[in-house]
């Protein structure tokens, strides 16, 4: 890379207003990286998924030289990319490959992904008939901006109510089965200069004050190397079954989009049940870009860089209780300086006792 800087640098990209606290995370990945994985080099961490044409701007050109994803269209980069839509006649981007999303069958929730008010209710319908089913702008971030809805008539009474769902419309609608009883988990994979790791992890839930469900951290087992060979250290089919997943839904992403450019992937998988009773499991979307699990990923490549160990166990915490305290051997990550309901109050990253 042919700029002047050496090291990690931060670099906002426009779109999307960060709160507080994600902006306090991103600084520190930044700053943990420059001090112990990348000292010297020029490197990028981008605030979200880059376009080709940024890439090419900041003089990347090879997966070592920065910290997320290379998308070659927009959409690409968000959850609409993981499911079909309703007909090859229906409303799509720029880019959109009809038939890749087929590829995912069996790898993801079933759903649907919707451009346009018809295509949402024809997309909703289909599903609808099995139980209820999940809303998600395709742009939403961190479990915000989605609904669940048990028929046709509560669809209607949204998009009459809900500007941010008709706002979002053309940007690109999701519609998922809705699972209960399910468990989040996390499946990674991370690049660095001097090293590569691959996690499985789980997500922890946390409420403010009002009640309202927030994401509240990350507990990940990270190891040495590819998900292969994460995949050879678990015992837990359904562990199992979240790797084999997230890694065939990656190998997917690659041979649907050439074009991409993935250093840091982070794979969400739900496990639970739809209203009939049967059991799924699949990867809910992607995330090709700093994360919520960074900080846990950026502690557990420090500890996998030095030495001879080849498995630890770190975890990233979002408090929202006002009087929230760290452990002892935490590292305060963010403490807020005034309180504000929909946003953790201090987070903080820590090494799990082994």
């Amino acid at each position: 890379m042919n700029v002047a800087f050496h090291g990690p640098v931060y670099v906002p990209v426009d779109g999307r207003q960060l709160a507080e606290h994600e902006l306090a995370a991103h600084h520190w990945v930044v700053d943990r990286l420059g001090r112990h994985l990348v000292r010297d080099s020029p490197y990028v961490v981008p605030s979200d998924t880059l376009s080709v044409e940024q890439a090419y701007a900041l003089d990347i050109t090879w997966v070592d030289q920065f910290f997320g994803g290379i998308v070659p269209f927009p959409f690409v980069g968000t959850k609409l990319v993981s499911h079909p839509l309703v007909a090859t006649h229906a409303s799509a981007p720029q880019g959109w490959r009809h038939q890749h999303p087929h590829r995912l069958s069996g790898l993801v929730v079933p759903g649907w992904g919707a451009f346009s008010v018809t295509d949402l209710h024809e997309a909703a319908g289909r599903l609808l008939t099995d139980g209820a089913v999940r809303l998600k702008l395709g742009e939403g971030r961190g479990g915000g901006q989605q609904w669940v809805v048990s028929d046709l008539a509560s669809l209607q009474s949204l998009l009459d109510g809900e500007a941010a769902l008709v706002a979002g419309i053309e940007a690109g609608v999701v519609v998922e089965r809705e699972l209960t009883r399910q468990t989040t988990l996390s499946v990674g994979h991370v690049i660095l200069p001097t090293l590569s790791l691959s996690y499985i992890g789980y997500q922890r839930e946390a409420r403010d004050s009002q009640g309202t469900s927030h994401y509240g951290g990350s507990r990940l087992c990270c190891s040495r190397g590819s998900l292969s060979m994460l995949l050879a250290t678990l015992g837990d089919p359904r562990e199992r079954l979240a790797v084999e997943q997230a890694s065939a839904y990656h190998d997917a992403m690659l041979e649907a989009f050439p074009e991409l450019v993935i250093s840091r992937a982070n794979y969400d998988v739900i496990q639970g049940f739809d209203a009939r009773g049967n059991w799924h499991s699949g990867v809910l979307e992607q995330s090709w870009r700093i994360g919520g699990a960074s900080p846990a990923e950026i502690v557990a490549a420090e500890l996998l860089s030095t030495g001879n160990r080849q498995h630890v166990e770190t975890a990233y915490v979002e408090c929202y209780e006002a009087d929230a305290v760290a452990p002892e051997e935490a590292e305060i990550v963010y403490r807020a300086t005034r309180a504000v309901v929909d946003t953790p109050a201090l987070t903080y990253v820590k090494v799990q006792a082994s």
